[in-house]
C-alpha cells in the first residue's frame, strides 16, 4: 500500500468521523468522545505506517515526524488558547488536536491551486492546522453582525426587552454583537430538550439586580448545568418576562467546513491577502 492510499483513508476515516460529530453537534451540542478517540488512535495508527514504510523504503522519516508533530503542537497550542479564552467548547478544543493527529503529511498544497506563486509560498510553509483554524473562525466573523443586525429589527417591536438601566453604555453595545432578549416563558422546557443550545447572559445580584455576566467556557457540563437551572429557577422566582441569551453555534461542523475549505483552496486569510493586500 502507498503513502498515497494511506493519505486517501486518512481522509475518508477523518471526514466520516467529522460528519457524524458535525451532526451530533448540530442535534445537541454534545459529541461522544469515541469519535476522537478513533481520529485519534487511527491517524497516530496510519502514521505510523508511512513511517514504517519509508523506513524500509530506504527513506529517511524525519522530515515527515517533524511536520506531523509540529501540527499536533500548534493544534495543542490552539486547544490551550481556546480554553483560556473562552471561545470554544471542549469538544471544539479536542476537534483541532484529532484534525492534526489524522491529517495526512503531505506537501501543503489545496486541490485547486489559486495562479499566484506568492500564495503557493505562503500556503507551502504554513502547517495545515492554522488554515483550519482561521477558516472556521472567518466562517463565524459575520455572525455577530448579523446577531446585531436582528436586535436592531427586533427593538423595534420589542423595546421594552432591551432596557438594561444597570449596564453602561460600552455594555449595553457590546451585548447586541453577542446575544438577544428571549421570552422566558419556553425557556425552561428548552433547557430540559436542549440544555446546550444557548447559555444566560443576565445574572441577578441583590445588591445591583439583573446584570450582564461575560463568562470563559471553563465549567464542566455538570456544573454548567446546575447553573443554568439555577438561573432558570431565578428568572422565575423574580417573574422576570425576558432574558438575554447567547446562542452556541455548532461549531465542529464549522471547523468540518474550515478543515475541507483548507484542503481546497487553502487558507482563506492568506488567499484574500494575495488578493487585497499584495
Amino acid at each position: 500500500m502507498s503513502i498515497l492510499e494511506l493519505d486517501i483513508i486518512l481522509l475518508i476515516l477523518a471526514f466520516f468521523l467529522l460528519i457524524i460529530g458535525s451532526w451530533q453537534d448540530l442535534k445537541t451540542r454534545e459529541v461522544i468522545d469515541l469519535i476522537w478517540i478513533i481520529m485519534i488512535g487511527g491517524g497516530i495508527l496510519i502514521h505510523s505506517i508511512q513511517i514504517i514504510l519509508q523506513i524500509f523504503a530506504d527513506k529517511t522519516p524525519t522530515e515527515y515526524i517533524s511536520v506531523w508533530i509540529l501540527n499536533i503542537l500548534l493544534a495543542i497550542i490552539i486547544s490551550l488558547f481556546l480554553t483560556f479564552s473562552g471561545l470554544g467548547g471542549e469538544a471544539d478544543r479536542i476537534a483541532f488536536v484529532a484534525i492534526a493527529v489524522i491529517s495526512p503529511v503531505s506537501e501543503n498544497i489545496p486541490l485547486v491551486i489559486f495562479p499566484d506563486p506568492r500564495y503557493e509560498i505562503l500556503i507551502s510553509i504554513t502547517p495545515r492546522i492554522l488554515g483550519t483554524f482561521f477558516n472556521a473562525y472567518l466562517i463565524v466573523f459575520p455572525i455577530p453582525f448579523l446577531i446585531f443586525s436582528y436586535n436592531l429589527i427586533n427593538q423595534r417591536f420589542h423595546p421594552d426587552f432591551y432596557t438594561l438601566s444597570n449596564e453602561s453604555k460600552w455594555i449595553r453595545f457590546i451585548i447586541r454583537f453577542i446575544g438577544y432578549p428571549r421570552l422566558v416563558q419556553n425557556l425552561h422546557k428548552e433547557l430540559e430538550q436542549k440544555p446546550w443550545h444557548f447559555d444566560f447572559l443576565e445574572e441577578f445580584n441583590e445588591e445591583t439586580g439583573w446584570r450582564i455576566i461575560f463568562r470563559a467556557r471553563l465549567d464542566t457540563p455538570e456544573a454548567d448545568l446546575t447553573r443554568k437551572k439555577e438561573s432558570i429557577s431565578q428568572i422565575q422566582a423574580k417573574k422576570k418576562k425576558s432574558v438575554w441569551v447567547q446562542p452556541s453555534l455548532p461549531f465542529i461542523f464549522i471547523i468540518m467546513v474550515g478543515y475541507l475549505i483548507d484542503l481546497l483552496v487553502g487558507n482563506l486569510i492568506f488567499l484574500f491577502m494575495v488578493l487585497l493586500v499584495f
